[in-house]
């Protein structure tokens, strides 16, 4: 009879504890990417279309997941991060269901959602959370497990396994292109192992293992591409995906600063895991040559790969792509070490060591945990914002900019901002333009003209304009200064930029 897996006890506790540590991040605040998401997920809730009415150089996973939170639960922190929580959980049962035979000792299997999405949300601000990165973890390991599955079954099964694997990568590919070199690490591995272990002729291979892969990778592309020629965007979207972005890239240069801060962010925050799992990939991959951690391994090497490509962002939150295979890896790790450490005469040394390795992760969580009691567990607005403020401290200022176009009296209608799209949330209006006013530094010199006849045509009744946004602009193409100092007239100016209103009879 087939071993079938399931929870017990300990995996129950566990879970309880995921569920406690993610409510402690429902009334975190958004950061500025957050808020941009949540923006477009809305206008496509109200009808507009991803692209052609609302445009990002994303790929539409993010905005997607972000559309199913609000719709489900509200366009606001709670609502989004509520949705990431329940995702998280399903996240953490799939990988105690799928993990238990990887790992000798069962007490340190179910520990595995805490080494992984525990982690997450332990080292996690405000700018991690609800990231495309963070995100994708859970479907990349499904295409990693069902890929490790198919190694050791033939025919039909093996088919299924590797068609839904495909199919699943092709819903990572949703939410960043650029992660196919990720999921072919993961193929090409099976590949050379049919070829190389397996002896297999490279007919049969491409057969048996491509065909399914590329079956399975091309239903939900085709889908989406479907949906897109079906609303007449289908020109805009290739030219997003795959003109834009190396024009892009060739108009940048390599982030030294955002390097530096993401390899320190990544070693501060993982370390501990890193440790462990250094141990994993000796003893399980160099000794042991266990394919499940080779193929962890592959998903390292090849995540690596595709944040260094980065070149011109290299953000920290970019390093979450590892998150979940540095937990596995580092749970491995621990079991490995499970077998030396009982056979010690008393556990204590051995507790002791475990506590201190990663004590330091435990303090993190704690400040979290008491920032959330000092402050009534946010339950109230003014509470909340209060909270909110400690983790981001932009916030209260953020606020008062959409309150001040939100007095009575003011002009109804859409705005443009040139800065934190956090101002369109606390407004509760939405963007003017096509164009977003976020992230402006990745403009190409056609898209500021664009910008500037949507401006014309929308004629929004204010204008705000961060003081960063305003050197980028004046640095790449300051016909849009000009454009709005004619239309325009100064309404207020503080310490986070312009407000600009709509000159009358114009």
């Amino acid at each position: 009879m087939k071993y079938i897996a399931k929870l017990n006890k300990i995996d129950f506790i566990v879970l309880i504890v995921i569920v406690i540590i993610g409510l402690i991040h429902l009334p975190f605040p958004f950061d500025g990417d957050q808020a941009f998401f949540r923006l477009g997920a809305l206008e496509m809730q109200q009808g507009k279309v991803l692209y052609r009415d609302f445009w990002d150089i994303k790929q539409p996973g993010i905005f997607c997941f972000y559309f199913l939170a609000g719709s489900l639960f509200g366009f606001n922190e709670i609502g989004i991060h509520l949705f990431e929580l329940i995702y998280m959980v399903f996240f953490s049962i799939t990988l105690l269901l799928t993990l238990k035979s990887y790992f000798r000792h069962q007490i340190i299997a179910s520990l595995v959602p805490l080494l992984t999405v525990g982690v997450y949300y332990t080292v996690s601000g405000a700018w991690h959370l609800t990231q495309v990165e963070a995100l994708v973890g859970f479907p990349l390991f499904l295409c990693l497990w069902l890929t490790f599955k198919s190694f050791k079954n033939d025919g039909k099964q093996r088919f299924y396994l590797l068609l839904m694997s495909g199919l699943i990568g092709g819903i990572v590919l949703l939410f960043k292109l650029l992660l196919l070199l990720i999921v072919v690490g993961l193929w090409l591995t099976i590949f050379m192992y049919s070829l190389i272990i397996k002896r297999q002729k490279i007919q049969k291979i491409l057969i048996d293992t491509c065909l399914p892969i590329f079956i399975g990778i091309m239903l939900p592309l085709l889908v989406v591409a479907s949906y897109f020629v079906w609303v007449n965007s289908f020109s805009i979207v290739y030219q997003t995906f795959f003109i834009y972005p190396p024009l892009i890239l060739a108009n940048t240069i390599f982030n030294k600063i955002n390097f530096i801060s993401g390899i320190k962010w990544l070693l501060e925050s993982f370390y501990p895991l890193l440790l462990m799992g250094s141990v994993a990939v000796y003893i399980s991959l160099y000794k042991s040559k266990n394919i499940l951690t080779l193929l962890l391994v592959v998903w390292c090497i090849f995540g690596l790969s595709v944040i260094f490509l980065q070149r011109t962002a290299l953000w920290q939150y970019h390093y979450l792509l590892l998150f979940v295979p540095i937990g596995i890896l580092a749970t491995k790790g621990l079991d490995i070490l499970w077998d030396y450490l009982k056979e010690l005469r008393s556990l204590i040394p051995a507790v002791l060591l475990i506590f201190l390795l990663f004590l330091p992760l435990s303090l993190a969580l704690i400040k979290k945990s008491a920032t959330l009691a000092r402050n009534n567990f946010a339950l109230t607005e003014d509470t909340r914002l209060q909270y909110q403020t400690i983790f981001r401290k932009k916030y209260p200022s953020l606020h008062d900019e959409a309150n001040f176009i939100s007095q009575s009296g003011s002009i109804a209608g859409d705005i443009y901002v040139a800065g934190d799209p956090s101002i369109y949330y606390f407004s509760g209006r939405n963007q003017a333009t096509i164009l977003r006013g976020w992230a402006l530094e990745y403009f190409l010199s056609e898209q500021w003209l664009a910008l500037i006849n949507q401006l014309d045509s929308s004629k929004p009744p204010y204008i705000f304009i961060d003081y960063e946004p305003q050197a980028i602009i004046k640095a790449n193409f300051p016909k849009m200064l000009e454009f709005v100092e004619q239309r325009y007239q100064i309404m207020r100016q503080d310490n986070n930029g312009i407000w600009y209103i709509l000159k009358s009879g114009i």
